[in-house]
């Protein structure tokens, strides 16, 4: 690409989009998180909120204009909806609601059959069955704008995804990686992650936009 990879304090700037596994506010203990370890490495740039999904994130990041060298997407789950009437971090409390009538808070208890009619007017469209790989497609679009892009689904089914892969043209300076972090999450840690697991995805972040080694499942610890 040509282009310059650090700003004038010599670090490249990353920006992150994501749910509660890449969102600051989402820690419950004093352990380090892999954020705070990789802090002195990068200018960190995050728009990750806790508890939304695919959608709030694309919308987020498609009113982004300034990029910086490296692109974090921590992908969340698609079935999570932004319903104009809930606040965006209540996506996956709504999703849950719908899925399981687990009712997790008054907020969400008081409108639960307006959110299951709306669910359900979605999976009848058929939309679940593209936007995986429309809203990955559109994170493509950006690949001119960023010396490199890392997708990480983080909730959700993870990739490959459920349907049309194969439409996928990944850029070369994009990798999406395979699985998905949920599956290592763990209840009451910091952004659902061991402190083991928090130092392996921070040196596996670091190795992908530095050194150009792509990402290792296999490197993490199951709960």
């Amino acid at each position: 690409m040509g282009r310059d990879t650090t700003n004038s304090q010599g670090k490249a700037r990353l920006d992150i989009f994501g749910d509660s596994f890449s969102c600051p506010k989402a820690k419950y203990t004093e352990d380090k998180t892999w954020l705070e370890i990789i802090e002195p490495l990068f200018k960190i740039n995050n728009h990750s909120l806790y508890g939304t999904g695919a959608q709030y994130c694309i919308e987020k990041f498609m009113a982004h204009t300034e990029h910086g060298e490296y692109l974090l997407f921590m992908l969340p789950d698609m079935n999570r909806l932004w319903l104009q009437y809930l606040p965006p971090e209540k996506a996956s409390e709504s999703s849950l609601a719908y899925q399981t009538d687990k009712l997790q808070t008054g907020l969400v208890r008081d409108i639960h059959s307006k959110i299951c009619n709306d669910y359900e007017s979605f999976y009848n469209t058929g939309l679940h069955r593209i936007l995986e790989v429309l809203f990955t497609s559109f994170i493509f679009t950006k690949s001119k704008q960023y010396h490199k892009i890392l997708i990480w689904p983080s909730s959700g089914t993870g990739y490959p995804f459920a349907n049309y892969n194969h439409t996928l043209e990944v850029p070369d300076n994009v990798y999406i990686v395979p699985r998905c972090l949920n599956i290592f999450a763990e209840e009451k840690q910091n952004n659902h992650l061991s402190p083991y697991n928090h130092a392996i995805l921070a040196s596996q972040i670091h190795y992908y936009f530095i050194e150009n080694k792509t990402p290792d499942i296999s490197e993490f610890r199951m709960q």
